[in-house]
């Protein structure tokens, strides 16, 4: 997987984010790299936080066995207290797939109708909430867009949607992108 993957975990009392990088960059205060398994949270965000100033009560962890912490990850993802892993290369699969493309341009390929979404232009870190924000904002325009150029709704399930932000916000991705990616039936619609 290219590019960076985030996740997401309750942990006594606060929301606390891991950010995976696949390549020797970290973020704002990380060292990398980070692996993105769900059996490497904990110990990705242990590396991540030794050397911050402020400081996480792992102790309560620690004294789950992996195959519980595991499961806890499960049950908070299902209930909304956690985000599921986010995917950019399945984001690209989706952006092309749903016809995000018709409207939204990455890497030069794609529509005009609504804001291009390159990687370059997004705030670093990447703040998939404040991106989720952006989205509900525009919401009444996309879905009229959407119902003149599809006749429906595009509809997006919480996994779709953290694998639609990783592909926004994953500029090595993106630069993979290429007119040829785009589905035969969304060409016509668009001037690649």
């Amino acid at each position: 997987m290219a590019g960076k993957l985030v996740r997401f975990m309750f942990l006594t009392g606060s929301l606390v984010a891991v950010t995976c990088w696949d390549s020797a960059e970290a973020g704002p205060g990380h060292t990398g790299p980070h692996r993105a398994g769900d059996k490497d949270v904990l110990e990705q965000m242990r590396e991540m936080h030794r050397g911050h100033e402020h400081k996480h009560d792992f102790e309560a962890i620690d004294e789950m066995s992996p195959q519980s912490s595991l499961r806890l990850l499960k049950f908070m993802r299902e209930i909304g207290l956690a985000l599921p892993p986010m995917d950019s290369h399945r984001g690209h699969q989706l952006f092309m797939k749903r016809g995000c493309v018709v409207c939204h341009s990455v890497n030069g390929v794609g529509g005009d109708i609504a804001p291009s979404l390159n990687a370059s232009d997004m705030p670093s870190p990447m703040n998939a909430f404040e991106f989720a924000a952006r989205m509900w904002k525009g919401a009444p325009a996309m879905v009229v867009m959407q119902q003149e150029e599809f006749g429906k709704v595009v509809e997006l399930s919480g996994q779709d949607l953290a694998d639609l932000i990783a592909f926004v916000h994953d500029e090595k991705m993106q630069k993979t992108v290429k007119a040829s990616d785009v589905p035969k039936k969304w060409r016509k619609r668009i001037n690649n």
